[in-house]
């Protein structure tokens, strides 16, 4: 029975290994992953641990199918999975998540991804990386292992492929993956996917996310139920529209979204020596101004700049939809987006425009021009770094925004993104005037550096609207802060939550704007949405609206700012007073909320009833 055992063991030592492999890496994947909170379900990561385990076997076999070489593959889907592990681990630190499907897109733009990390996880990667090449090299030369037949070649492709495309399934109710998945204990916890990952495992986790669901079906969605809230959104057009002269084509609209703009003065335990930010707070006295709620943190900035365009909310997508811009917007006919109002529309953005899809999303949005670096037919100019900052400064964004007003002199709306503040913030000036005293155990120097980068961004900001005060024809510029830095405060999200998720924000109009006929916004402004900037903008510059802009309208006035629960308890919206508190909807609101969803539904996931109305001329 034992020499059976034996040989046995020794006929099929090549399959013991790799699933020894799998397994080891496995367990270090789940020690890593979980290492920051110092927590593990015992009984939950064995029982999940062999799930990986066995995946990650499967792609082993799935390979070694492919190639018929037993060495090359186990090296390669060992350094692969370890190279995941890598990444989640800087993901999860910098943005408070792990690696998802989306975020492959994203390897066309790897050496500028490379900027963003520390070196020395790139010196790991390269030495484990290494010692495994070598490793390989010197096993397939000395220790050959013997061919797959075809039949089981076949037989492995056919059931990888069975299993990993089934996860196209998984989050179909209507199927037996989800009793599979309690069965086994996979929670995806798609409201907080680094909980999910601690639990899951970073495997698991993002095989959980490959099924996207857009968003849930509202109740009593239908064509008849659309119809009803288009009739009554062209009625309340009509009427806002008698006491509104302008058409917005005629004015030029910047919307201005600063990279990681936000005052650390806000965030709890935090202490500078000084306002990073006078100039700003100067502007915030005496025109439209407040705070608004930021669903991301740390990382997000495509959803932001997707809300404040289109006036959807993605705390209504389902907690899958994780980047419209990467998931949704490529495979939709029609967006709704506010550039489509003015006779031209440019974006601006200096950096590379293949970050969340910008290129070809902003052809689908119709604007006429997308200046980016590298970009020969558009090209920014006036580069201007500041330090050893590897991103172009406020300065370069703001002197391409005044080329582009220059240049050309009728109305237009123009999509400016910058790019100074982002991570990393590594000692990147000279002197840091601002000395920070935290009450927890926050990054001070990081802070420090953040907040002299806004100093920078502030007298920029400052320069460009005396230049705007000077011309002649009505411009509003919405300016706005897509999310808090990934600058390591020490804060508790479930504590500190909404604080962590409020920016800066601004809507200003020059002289002649003014002249006009804009006025500042009085009522609900002390906490707004991105979703919110399209109806304040048309109101400040007493523009008409199409029966959506009307909706959007609605929902600004009459609901409170909302943004995905910023605990990351769950994916539900929350929604947050005029004095920074959550509240709750009364039966009113609700009905309006309602609405709003059925819009976002049927243009986003649904059949496009409103589109084919005239939901979105002005009559």
């Amino acid at each position: 029975m034992k020499n059976n055992i034996l040989t046995f063991f020794k006929k099929h030592w090549p399959t013991f290994l790799a699933l020894f492999c799998c397994g080891i890496i496995t367990i270090i994947s789940i020690l890593f992953i979980n290492i920051p909170t110092g927590f593990i379900n015992k009984k939950l990561a064995i029982k999940l641990g062999i799930v990986s385990t066995l995946l990650l076997f499967l792609a082993f076999k799935f390979l070694e199918s492919i190639t018929n070489r037993y060495w090359f593959s186990l090296a390669f889907i060992s350094s692969s999975y370890l190279i995941f592990l890598i990444a989640n681990i800087i993901k999860i630190q910098l943005r408070d998540e792990p690696i998802l499907p989306f975020d492959l897109l994203m390897t066309k733009e790897l050496p500028n991804l490379l900027n963003m990390i520390n070196p020395s996880y790139l010196i790991i990667a390269i030495i484990l990386i290494g010692s495994i090449i070598l490793l390989t090299i010197w096993l397939t030369r000395h220790k050959p292992v013997s061919k797959m037949n075809s039949l089981n070649r076949i037989s492995w492709i056919i059931i990888s492929i069975i299993l990993f495309g089934s996860t196209n399934f998984w989050n179909h109710t209507n199927t037996i993956f989800p009793k599979i998945n309690s069965a086994i204990g996979n929670d995806p916890s798609f409201w907080n996917q680094v909980w999910g990952a601690k639990n899951n495992g970073i495997l698991l986790q993002f095989l959980n996310n490959i099924d996207v669901q857009i968003m849930p079906q509202p109740h009593n969605y239908s064509k008849t139920t659309i119809d009803k809230i288009v009739k009554k959104y062209q009625k309340l057009s009509i009427k806002i529209n008698k006491n509104r002269k302008n058409d917005i084509s005629n004015q030029t609209v910047i919307f201005n979204l600063s990279e990681a703009f936000s005052d650390p003065r806000r965030v709890p335990g935090i202490q500078l020596s000084s306002n990073p930010i006078p100039n700003v707070d100067k502007i915030k006295q005496n025109t439209t101004s407040g705070v608004m709620m930021s669903s991301g943190y740390g990382g997000g900035t495509a959803n932001m700049e997707y809300m404040s365009l289109t006036g959807f909310a993605t705390c209504n997508f389902s907690p899958t939809m994780s980047s419209p811009y990467t998931q949704l917007v490529p495979h939709e006919s029609f967006i709704p987006t506010f550039n489509q109002e003015f006779p031209y529309s440019v974006g601006i953005h200096p950096y590379t425009g293949e970050f969340y899809n910008r290129v070809p999303n902003y052809h689908k949005f119709k604007f006429n021009k997308f200046y980016y670096l590298g970009n020969k037919k558009a090209p920014i100019k006036h580069l201007h770094k500041i330090g050893k900052n590897s991103y172009q400064s406020d300065k370069t964004a703001y002197s391409n925004l005044l080329d582009q007003l220059a240049r050309y002199t009728k109305p237009q709306y123009i999509n400016l993104i910058t790019m100074q503040n982002h991570y990393p913030y590594n000692n990147l000036y000279k002197k840091n005037d601002i000395k920070v005293k935290s009450k927890n155990k926050s990054d001070d120097k990081a802070i420090s550096t953040f907040s002299t980068g806004l100093q920078y961004s502030d007298r920029e900001i400052k320069n460009t609207i005396e230049k705007i005060n000077k011309l002649k024809r009505p411009i509003t510029l919405v300016f706005y802060g897509d999310h808090l830095p990934a600058v390591g405060y020490a804060n508790n999200m479930t504590k500190d939550g909404i604080k962590l998720h409020e920016t800066d924000y601004f809507i200003y109009s020059n002289i002649a704007a003014r002249k006009n006929g804009a006025k500042n916004l009085k009522k609900h402004i002390k906490y707004v949405s991105p979703s919110n900037f399209i109806a304040m903008t048309l109101k400040q510059t007493n523009s008409k609206v199409t029966p959506y802009q009307a909706l959007l309208t609605q929902i600004y006035n009459k609901l409170p700012a909302f943004s995905v629960d910023s605990t990351g308890k769950s994916s539900n919206a929350q929604f947050i007073n005029k004095n920074g508190k959550k509240t709750k909807l009364t039966k009113s609101q609700k009905k309006l909320w309602n609405e709003y969803l059925m819009i976002q539904y049927d243009l986003t996931a649904g059949n496009n009833y409103s589109h084919k109305s005239t939901f979105f001329t002005i009559k």
